[in-house]
């Protein structure tokens, strides 16, 4: 029996310590707060017990600043009470305990170490014990009745443990068992929904703030300074005794691979060193679908299937021969015949739980084409959610492509998608001038040719526009003495006569990758005079020569800036030397000629624009770059020919090439995943990147050339071919060509027309 005098002094002393901690919280967070909650807060902390009073008294005797400054080496209570302090509305007062390993302050900082006071993880993961399986050290996650402890990777390993997946049909873990009691894994499992604090939107919370639940697209982690690079960004991995804090881009799994030897990405393999992902020893079996022995990707009523056939099964339901639905087809019936999960036993069916479209799931049990619509809606919305109105048009036109697959990566790896996400947050009018001020690189370019599909922006003449803006670019970065000079001339002159093409619809790419050359041909000739300490009023007849034999390549290019300095004195009469003229001396023999023109219209495995252009050239000695520039509404059918107009005539077409043109209009080959938001009447025969642009001529050379049809030889026995059988004039008016040009094809061809024309004056005019 205790004496008296001994439990009076114990009930004394356990009252001053109650005292003490009232009033050192009190002492910290003000009179705000009652004796009465002060002890409310207490008893929920665990520190008003007699043994805990007295341990977090002697604590906050030692150290009076354990509520600001709290030290890992404390007792248990304090943790607890600091939590209840911070959520009752006293955060701005006290310091919360983090763990003194990964210092995160969420989690319970129950278990003491050398180091402190921990998390449950971070006490677990350096609490390594014998594996009864594999004999090694590692995580405890359960012991077995008869082998004993199991460590965490032999336990995901256990076969017993797997069952085949009623969603994706896989072997993997249990982890999730629907109403109908069909068992899903991890991946397929539901994710519980939250409604998001900002965008109120139903969705998986990617954190748990004071506020509320935050989704995915409004969660932004906090940005920390990298230790390995020292740039501020989102942190991948915390800092550790042995490693700094790591953002994402910095924080990769490399290794030396214990197989290839190379320091790469990958991953530990159980008692076998690191091996990168290229060397990872997967399982690997024989392929019950195509035969070959690869990694097995799923278990279905059909067999075992390599993950190529997988894939292939998954992304092409088909009708079941059962039921008749469209499903995936995961077995086959005993006559053979292809039936899917619920007509063969299984609860396999890769339905969209959406759309309850069949197939191709991607993520959150969701189909490609819902789950691309949502990162898309994220994408072009505004901070508050809301998708920006002036986008809509883009957004439509995303949702509606055809694979929905291409759409998910290009907004993973593009930085044109980065783009958009800013012109959306801003707010502002997009327009062709905003796009400008940009960088004028590929992701913008792409940008603008994606808001031009959809009708956002207008269309404009955008070779001009570009040849503008990097006119510009060039005549910043010039001296003030030269662009006295070529600023004038590049407006007034070559970019003049660009817009004039351009009004006649005549300035293509070519035209300006020419006015390109000129500016830099003026430019690099200035700097060649400012190099021998001449200007342009000192130049010579003697000091032009002297370029010219330097320069022979920009004759052609100098000649236009020459004149234009001579029409405005800045220069004497000088003139080039002559350029001794060529004779065409690229040609095809007449065999040659006939076998690739059979070969253009008869040739099935050939591309279906090689087979047009080529035959186009081949018959009508046409460039490509007007060929690529023809539109459907210049082909038209009569009662039984077909007719290309070239220029304003109309040109007979054989009837095999006239149907190749037909095929072509029919399904022209796109190279943009958008289509136009209305539809032209002046659709050009070859659409480009963007459709409302025609495809480059030096593409289609490019493609020409590779499929042995080459180009510049064919042209001129072409042309050589029309000028020996037909006039100047109407060689001029049906192919579209100067008369110069077809005089000089004529006079090459050494053809006389003379008896032509007297022939056309002398014949008798018929009576009317």
């Amino acid at each position: 029996m205790i004496p008296l005098a001994t439990a009076q002094a114990r009930a004394s002393d356990l009252a001053a310590a109650r005292n003490q901690l009232v009033a050192a919280v009190r002492a910290v967070v003000g009179e705000t707060m009652t004796a009465e909650a002060i002890q409310d807060l207490l008893g929920r902390a665990r520190a008003w017990s007699p043994n805990a009073a007295r341990e977090l008294a002697a604590h906050l005797a030692d150290a009076p600043d354990a509520l600001t400054a709290p030290s890992p080496r404390c007792p248990a209570s304090l943790p607890r009470l600091l939590r209840l302090l911070d959520a009752a509305g006293h955060g701005e007062a006290i310091t919360l305990l983090g763990c003194a390993r990964c210092g995160r302050t969420n989690g319970a900082l129950d278990r003491p170490t050398s180091e402190g006071r921990c998390c449950g993880w971070c006490a677990t993961r350096n609490n390594r014990r014998r594996c009864a399986r594999c004999g090694q050290d590692g995580h405890i996650v359960t012991r077995h009745a008869t082998e004993g402890p199991i460590c965490r990777r032999c336990y995901r390993n256990d076969s017993t443990l797997f069952t085949v997946c009623a969603g994706c049909g896989r072997q993997r873990m249990r982890a999730y068992r629907r109403a109908d009691g069909a068992i899903l894994c991890q991946t397929c499992a539901p994710r519980r929904l939250y409604e998001c604090v900002r965008c109120h939107r139903q969705r998986p919370a990617a954190a748990h703030t004071v506020d509320g639940p935050l989704c995915p697209s409004c969660y932004d982690t906090t940005p920390r300074r990298c230790g390995k690079c020292g740039e501020v960004r989102s942190i991948a991995k915390r800092a550790t005794t042995e490693e700094p804090d790591t953002c994402y881009r910095c924080y990769r799994h490399l290794g030396a691979c214990v197989v290839c030897g190379r320091v790469r990405d990958g991953s530990l393999v159980h008692g076998r060193g690191f091996h990168c992902t290229g060397c990872y020893p997967y399982l690997r079996r024989q392929c019950d679908e195509c035969g070959r022995t690869a990694r097995t990707a799923a278990f279905w009523p059909r067999g075992a299937l390599c993950p190529s056939c997988y894939r292939r099964h998954v992304r092409t339901p088909g009708t079941c021969a059962a039921c008749g639905t469209i499903h995936v087809l995961v077995g086959r019936s005993p006559d053979g015949a292809e039936v899917c999960g619920p007509c063969c036993g299984v609860d396999i069916d890769f339905a969209c739980r959406r759309c309850g479209h069949p197939g191709d799931l991607y993520a959150e049990g969701c189909c490609a084409r819902c789950v691309m619509r949502d990162r898309v809606h994220d994408l072009l919305s505004q901070p508050d959610g809301i998708l920006d109105p002036q986008l809509r048009p883009l957004a439509e036109a995303l949702g509606a492509v055809e694979h929905p697959r291409s759409i998910l990566n290009w907004l993973r790896k593009s930085p044109a998608a980065t783009l958009l996400t800013t012109l959306a947050a801003d707010q502002a009018e997009i327009t062709h001038d905003r796009l400008d001020r940009l960088p004028q690189d590929r992701g913008t370019h792409h940008v603008r040719a994606m808001l031009v599909t959809t009708g956002i922006l207008p269309e404009r003449p955008e070779h001009l526009a570009q040849l503008t803006l990097w006119a510009t670019t060039q005549l910043e970065a010039l001296p003030p003495a030269h662009t006295r000079v070529l600023r004038p001339f590049v407006e007034w002159d070559v970019l003049r006569a660009a817009r004039r093409r351009a009004a006649r619809g005549r300035h293509t790419e070519r035209s300006a990758v020419h006015d390109r050359r000129v500016v830099r041909a003026a430019t690099d000739f200035l700097n060649w005079l400012d190099s021998r300490q001449l200007t342009l009023g000192t130049l010579t007849q003697e000091h032009l020569d002297l370029w010219h034999e330097c320069h022979p390549a920009q004759r052609s290019e100098i000649r236009r800036f020459l004149r234009w300095a001579a029409a405005r004195h800045l220069i004497g009469l000088l003139t080039l030397p002559p350029r001794h003229a060529t004779r065409f001396s690229r040609f095809l023999s007449d065999a040659e000629q006939h076998e690739q023109l059979l070969r253009c219209l008869n040739d099935d495995t050939l591309p279906l624009q090689v087979r047009i252009v080529g035959a186009l050239i081949r018959l009508y000695g046409l460039p490509v770059s007007r060929i690529v520039a023809l539109t459907a509404d210049r082909f038209h059918r009569d009662e039984n020919r077909a007719y290309l107009n070239l220029d304003r005539h109309p040109v007979l077409l054989p009837p095999r090439l006239a149907r190749l043109i037909e095929e072509q209009i029919a399904r022209p080959r796109r190279y943009f995943v958008l289509q136009r938001s209305t539809d032209s009447d002046c659709r050009y025969l070859f659409p480009g990147q963007p459709p409302h642009l025609p495809r480059s001529a030096s593409s289609v050379c490019h493609l020409l050339r590779r499929h042995h049809l080459p180009v510049a030889p064919a042209r001129n026995t072409a042309m050589l071919e029309a000028a020996t059988t037909l006039p100047p004039i109407v060689l001029s008016d049906l192919f579209g060509i100067s008369t110069t040009t077809a005089n000089a094809w004529s006079t090459y061809s050494q053809t006389n027309w003379v008896e032509f024309l007297t022939a056309g004056e002398t014949s008798p005019r018929p009576q009317r």
